[in-house]
């Protein structure tokens, strides 16, 4: 178990640091392709030291965002936290995959962060009930969440 909590280690230090996938090579033969922006959770054994744990999750350059509320009318809130400063965007697509509003881009610094959307488009017109997507990136990396807007 010690070895795979080793080999682990070093592979998530090499997923976290250059690429943006991996493949896993499970005990059974399977192989598994991961994508870095499907990731929601790492859990750690018992054998890996609270400062590997540190150490890894540090890396992460967002490591949380939610809205609140969800659903919600007229507005929510979106929060998130930055692991690094950089370049960061935060956009609003509806289900066909346009952008509605671009609500944020440009240089932020590490840290705890809030932005609220109105629930207008890039035309100050308000949408329609539905669901819609939120998408942040810095520095290249994104993530997306869902929200729903109800009338």
């Amino acid at each position: 178990m010690r070895k795979f909590t080793i080999a682990f280690f070093f592979i998530l230090m090499t997923l976290l640091l250059f690429a943006d996938s991996m493949t896993i090579n499970l005990n059974n033969g399977e192989t598994v392709e991961v994508n870095l922006t499907d990731i929601e959770e790492i859990t750690f054994g018992q054998q890996v030291s609270v400062e590997e744990m540190v150490e890894i999750v540090s890396k992460i350059p967002i490591k949380f965002i939610k809205n609140y509320p969800n659903p919600f009318n007229p507005t929510t809130t979106i929060m998130f936290d930055l692991g690094e400063s950089g370049k960061t965007q935060l956009d609003i697509y509806n289900v066909k995959g346009q952008k509605v509003k671009t609500l944020l881009n440009k240089e932020m610094e590490d840290g705890s962060h809030s932005i609220v959307w109105n629930g207008k488009n890039s035309d100050d017109k308000k949408v329609s009930s539905g669901m819609y997507f939120y998408k942040i990136s810095v520095n290249g990396t994104y993530k997306t969440k869902k929200m729903l807007m109800l009338k």
